[in-house]
């Protein structure tokens, strides 16, 4: 406060002090310092002087008979001040007795009396406040009466009318909000024209007209589509900035308003102007209310919402993180205790909400979730936004059930949707949405449990919110949507046809209220093609089949929704058309394995990328099978390439050399090369912002594209093509095995001809899962020979002994070495041990040297510049012995003896930073140590000293520029996520393949501890027979000596086929 103020404030308690002394009429005192702190607070929005008003009118009012003229003004001023305490503060008490003050002020003013129009005007705001908060039609119905007999008390020509119809128009407009009652919007309009026309160009109150006249006409477009209705309005909020020049207080105002119109315009049009232009005058409005404005917070929500309609239209991740941005901004001016806080806090959930669904990153969920129960726990029993906190809150744990799966978290969604509509009893506006969120809970705990009741009263509840929400409510395509969805459900729990054309009348329906690039549109397409097929399945017409897949390649097909829904679109598109036999299926396996790839550069840790690909594992095998079923086996070996491994091949991108693309782009390579390196360790990491993750990613997206430009660097960092490809047979044959639901073939690579296909018809996952389970069993039996040997047996008739005799067919000689890329749960098995183990008849270890590849590209880059055999290694033994591995003093004494120069890194010395430091300097190494298998690969460890781990990750991130050959004797070195991502090859051998080494003995299972020092013995004495030409090429042979001297000492079956070689 000023000093002048002050000095009035001294005054009047002078005044008022002098007055209660000496017994006079106190109360006109209390009304004069009241109505001055109450001026304070318009100007300041101190609570502290709201506060001081609000007392000083109780206080007078308790000094004097009630009658006395005062009192009028004491009763209405005190209601106007209790219900700005509650706009404020939130306390619907204060708004309850701001309504009881001024009808004891309207009763101080009957029929006649000069100061009645001013207690009806009040009041029916204060009534219209109430309205809004409990939604009870009494309320609007009074507050209607009081503007109607306010104007009938304005006649032409009263200089107060255009407020009255101001005010009129105002209820009006909440009426129809109500009601859907198009008469009284336009009833609204009419009254906002005539008030319009009271207020000439000049008239102080004119912006004001035109403001409230431009958003009715806005609700009017809304509802009826007519372009006169927008243009208007847009006209209108025109006119208004145009009169608020820059400089103007309101001005900012002004630009918010004519920024959300034009939004409006975009939408209909799609004028990319209209929506720049929106942004801009946001962004303007911003600017005009720096830090310390009352009013910045409100310029930062609704530049985050015009932001987020950009976002949701373009996908551009740069505005939706920026959406973020703002409302963090708007949060952090809202600290606790602040009456806005909660309100921001929901803003920003509503956004993390959103990029959630775009792009599924866990930790934008979780972050959602927690800004909603802080809401939630500001808005205690009583408040008006608690059922609103209440919705939000349920939907978003729902949404965190659908990806976990905990039932505390659906349990506790169904509380508060129940909760939310108790609180919107029937007639409240907000009933529809209670019933819909409420239903849709339901539903999920139905899919759950199978409990009818459950749906059926979820049905009762969509069918109520429906009837809510009659042709032309905006919402009805969603009532219409969810409908549809549960009678879907009941239709398969009960099968009755009836149910099933409900749903897809219901979804036609939504479609139909939809504009063709609604986001919201893939989501009904989806479930519209899901009732479609399940029509067909039951009548068999096959324009359900027909309409089956046009569903879903257009939902696959539509731009502006979300990476998420359209990969999920897209895979419903390849599995249906394949399924039927559809020629668009390539194309849509095609699209959905960009739309994996697209998916994958937005997410930020390897963690999250690790889910979406789980998601996905079959999408490659099933698009392999596809394309070999069309005769095109090229394709099926490229669409394997694109589709698996790709999470170290994403992170492998960003290492890739630039050494040719500096001798044309210097600069751009340089500049590549430093952003490549900051992604690569990002990528990597659990631990990124977000934010700058997707940055850097969408600058890097930019710069490849401008090395593709250059002359000869077209198809850089992309899936190579066949021929290419085809070179990873240099050395030998490689035999892809392919596993999908569809097929399952073996494709065999030779350098001089096209891919051959050896159709596998006894085997599938089903099959394969199986043996997986048997294996297990014989690594925990103790009679686990005849496991072994069934696994074995089938590997050989099923797979194994057809490719076998093809390769003979191509005149492959015995002992030749050949290379496995196998798929799904053929990344378990012992492939390379296949045979059918009866006396006299070769196994495939008596026929061939295998080696395995998790890719294609991985063995052709393993290749690139390998050095020559040489006398001289440094062999780098990581040796950590401990009670439960005795035999790892021995092992280590082996490889010593063989006399060439070790490095022995034990003790505390093999920690992890020692040891990531010693490989830096070796190019030879081999870990003695226990090695661990997490449910999360990348967790899987190395433990070290002290037991200390060496995780997947720390391997991964480790560059190891002298890397060449790695023996890791320890318990499933080279066993991956095999129910989650098993063509990933998330595991120590990989991560080992993937930090530079190119060659990597490996275990399946755990192996037993005697086992190492003799196969280390074996498989050294092989390697080291050529003292003066050590080759790590010969390590498969190597592996494949040893694991016979294993045999011949009568080691089990299951210790020798544990080893495996990875590599070149």
């Amino acid at each position: 406060m000023d000093v002048q103020h002050d000095n009035k404030i001294k005054e009047l308690k002078e005044a008022l002090d002098k007055a209660l002394l000496e017994g006079g009429r106190a109360e006109k005192h209390y009304l004069d310092l009241g109505d001055t702190y109450n001026e304070s607070y318009q100007q300041t929005h101190q609570q502290e002087d709201l506060e001081n008003a609000v007392m000083c009118y109780e206080t007078g009012l308790q000094v004097g008979p009630i009658g006395r003229e005062t009192h009028w003004y004491l009763f209405n001023n005190l209601g106007l001040a209790l219900c700005a305490r509650y706009k404020q503060v939130g306390s619907v008490n204060d708004l309850e007795r701001s309504i009881t003050c001024l009808k004891q002020a309207l009763d101080l003013s009957p029929p006649g009396h000069p100061n009645r129009p001013i207690s009806l005007n009040n009041l029916g705001l204060v009534l219209r406040s109430r309205y809004t908060v409990y939604g009870e039609m009494e309320d609007l119905k009074r507050c209607l009466i009081c503007h109607k007999q306010v104007l009938d008390l304005h006649p032409l020509g009263h200089p107060n009318r255009s407020i009255a119809l101001n005010n009129l128009a105002l209820s009006l407009q909440a009426k129809y909000e109500q009601l859907g009652d198009m008469t009284s919007l336009g009833n609204a309009i009419t009254c906002y024209e005539q008030a319009l026309e009271l207020r000439p160009t000049g008239h102080p109150n004119r912006p004001m007209s035109l403001n409230n006249l431009a958003n009715a006409l806005k609700v009017r477009y809304e509802q009826l589509g007519k372009m006169e209705d927008l243009e208007r309005s847009i006209n209108y909020h025109e006119q208004v900035l145009d009169l608020w020049l820059p400089g103007h207080p309101l001005r900012s105002g002004s630009l918010n308003n004519l920024a959300i119109t034009l939004q409006d315009r975009y939408d209909h049009l799609g004028s990319m102007e209209d929506l720049q232009k929106a942004v801009t005058y946001h962004e303007q409005a911003l600017e005009l209310r720096p830090l310390g404005h009352p009013d910045r917070s409100v310029s930062l929500n609704n530049l985050a919402n015009a932001l987020n309609v950009r976002y949701n239209w373009f996908g551009k991740i740069e505005d939706m993180d920026k959406t973020i941005t703002c409302h963090e901004e708007a949060l952090g001016l809202h600290l606790l205790g602040h009456s806005q806080r909660s309100h921001s806090l929901n803003n920003l959930a509503n956004a993390l909400r959103t990029r959630y669904k775009h792009i599924g990153e866990i930790k934008d969920l979780e972050k959602c979730i927690a800004c909603y129960q802080q809401a939630l726990d500001l808005h205690l029993h009583g408040n008006p936004f608690r059922p609103m906190s209440l919705s939000n809150l349920a939907i978003a744990l729902q949404i965190r059930y659908e990806q976990l799966k905990k039932m505390e978290d659906l349990e506790k969604a169904i509380i508060c949707h129940k909760e939310a509509l108790d609180l919107h009893p029937p007639g409240h506006i907000n009933r529809s949405a209670s019933l819909d969120g409420f239903a849709t809970a339901l539903q999920t705990r139905f899919q759950q449990l199978q409990e009818i009741e459950d749906l059926e009263e979820a049905i009762n509840f969509h069918a109520q919110a429906l009837n809510l929400r009659p042709p032309g409510h905006p919402n009805r395509p969603t009532s219409l949507y969810n409908l549809a969805t549960a009678l879907h459900m009941r239709y398969k729990k009960l099968g009755k046809l009836e149910n099933l054309e409900k749903a897809i009348a219901c979804l036609r329906e939504s479609l139909d209220l939809h504009p063709p690039d609604h986001p919201m549109r893939v989501a009904y397409l989806n479930n519209l093609a899901i009732s479609f097929e399940a029509r067909y399945m039951l009548l068999g017409e096959t324009k359900d089949l027909i309409l089956t897949v046009a569903c879903c390649e257009q939902a696959a097909c539509h731009e502006t929704s979300s990476l998420p829904d359209r990969l999920i679109a897209a895979k419903h598109w390849a599995i249906k058309a394949h399924t039927y036999g559809f020629g668009s299926a390539i194309s849509a396996y095609s699209l959905a394995l960009d739309l994996q790839q697209q998916h994958l550069a937005l997410l930020p840790s390897i963690t999250s990328q690790q889910k979406l690909v789980e998601k996905s594992s079959w999408l490659a095998l099933d698009a392999a099978s596809c394309a070999i079923s069309n005769g095109m086996p090229e394709m099926a070996v490229q669409l394997l390439e694109q589709g698996r491994s790709i999470l170290w091949s994403k992170i492998e991108g960003y290492s890739h050399s630039l050494t040719k693309i500096s001798e044309k782009a210097p600069k751009l390579a340089e500049e590549f090369q430093i952003l490549s390196k900051q992604l690569e360790h990002n990528a990597i990491s659990n631990d990124t912002n977000i934010t700058l993750q997707r940055t850097l990613s969408e600058k890097w997206k930019n710069m490849l594209e401008e090395i593709r430009k250059i002359d000869g660097f077209s198809d850089y960092l992309q899936v190579p093509s066949f021929n290419t490809l085809r070179d990873v047979s240099i050395e030998g044959p490689v035999v892809m095995i392919n596993i999908s639901y569809f097929r399952s073939d073996a494709i065999i690579l030779t350098l001089h001809s096209s891919p051959i296909v050896v159709s596998l018809h006894d085997t599938s996952p089903q099959i394969l899962n199986q043996l997986v389970g048997q294996l297990s069993k014989a690594t925990t039996s103790p009679d686990n020979s005849k496991y072994v040997c069934y696994v074995l047996r089938h590997l050989w008739h099923a797979i194994v002994k057809p490719v076998v005799e093809q390769l003979a067919q191509l005149k492959v000689a015995e002992r030749s070495h050949i290379w496995w890329c196998p798929t799904s749960y053929l990344c378990a098995l012992p492939l390379h041990a296949a045979g059918p183990y009866r006396k006299g008849v070769k196994n495939l270890p008596d026929l061939y040297i295998s080696s395995y590849t998790p890719t294609l590209r991985s063995l052709i880059r393993a290749r690139l510049n390998i050095s020559k055999p040489q006398s001289s290694l440094n062999l780098l033994l990581v040796s950590q012995p401990d009670d439960t591995i005795p035999y790892v003093f021995e092992e280590a004494e082996v490889i010593k003896n063989f006399k060439k120069p070790v490095s022995l890194c034990s003790g505390h010395n093999a920690d992890k930073k020692g040891v990531l430091s010693a490989l830096q300097s070796h190019s030879w190494a081999h870990f003695a140590c226990h090695g661990h298998l997490e449910e999360q690969p990348f967790n899987s460890w190395f433990q070290l000293y002290n037991k200390e781990h060496l995780t997947v990750l720390d391997l991964a991130m480790a560059k190891l520029p002298n890397a060449e050959f790695a023996f890791l004797s320890a318990c499933h070195s080279a066993a991956g996520n095999i129910h989650g991502t098993p063509d990933e090859s998330i595991h120590l051998a990989g991560a080992m393949q993937f930090s530079g080494f190119r060659s990597v003995v490996g275990t399946l299972w755990a192996m037993t501890d005697d086992d190492g020092p003799s196969i280390a013995n074996a498989f050294y004495r092989y390697m080291f027979q050529d003292p003066d030409n050590v080759d790590l090429r010969n390590a498969a042979a190597a592996l494949n000596f040893a694991t016979r001297e294993l045999r011949k000492q009568g080691v089990p079956l299951d210790r020798w086929i544990n080893f495996i070689h990875i590599g070149v």
